[in-house]
């Protein structure tokens, strides 16, 4: 009886999607990744000003009511998605990275437009500053490894006031 319970607890949870490592593959710096226990107070605008690759995980277990529009594609309307933010605020200098996640990723918000779109969903009260100028410079990639799609690639240069893209993944899967 106590087994059966546990288990339906289990399933009745929301599934979590977390960000598991990543690493900087060549850099014109001294950065590194690093994961943030938790979003930060505030974001974009030089507040973090620091030469790493930086992630942190935002809401999970997220139903989408609509298609979720995405600067990569479409996430159907009815997915159990985790969002997550990957940002390089540095001073300078250009990072080729990337950062695993548990589950594979749907698409990616790259652009101000998508971003502020999906601001409401990220679950978090971060402040995300100089709305007009978030997300990928022009020059700046980002993409989904194809061997892997749980691994985001980067290769952008840091300059004021950051890069910024949203990561949009299953929700992992229970044990």
């Amino acid at each position: 009886m106590i087994r059966a319970l546990a288990v339906l607890l289990l399933l009745a949870a929301p599934a979590a999607a977390r960000v598991v490592e990543g690493a900087i593959v060549a850099q014109d710096g001294a950065g590194a990744f690093v994961l943030l226990p938790e979003p930060p107070f505030a974001v974009g605008e030089d507040m973090i000003d620091r030469p790493d690759l930086i992630a942190f995980d935002e809401a999970q277990g997220v139903l989408l009511e609509a298609p979720l529009v995405l600067d990569t594609g479409v996430v159907p309307a009815g997915s159990v998605v985790a969002l997550h933010h990957v940002l390089f605020d540095g001073t300078g200098g250009r990072h080729i990275g990337w950062v695993l996640f548990d589950a594979p990723i749907l698409g990616l918000a790259t652009t101000p437009e998508t971003l502020a779109a999906t601001d409401a969903l990220s679950g978090v009260e971060t402040l995300f500053l100089g709305h007009d100028l978030r997300g990928l410079e022009p020059r700046d990639r980002a993409w989904i490894d194809p061997a892997d799609p749980r691994r985001l690639w980067v290769d952008w240069a840091g300059s004021s006031p950051g890069d910024h893209l949203r990561v949009v993944t299953e929700a992992a899967p229970l044990m």
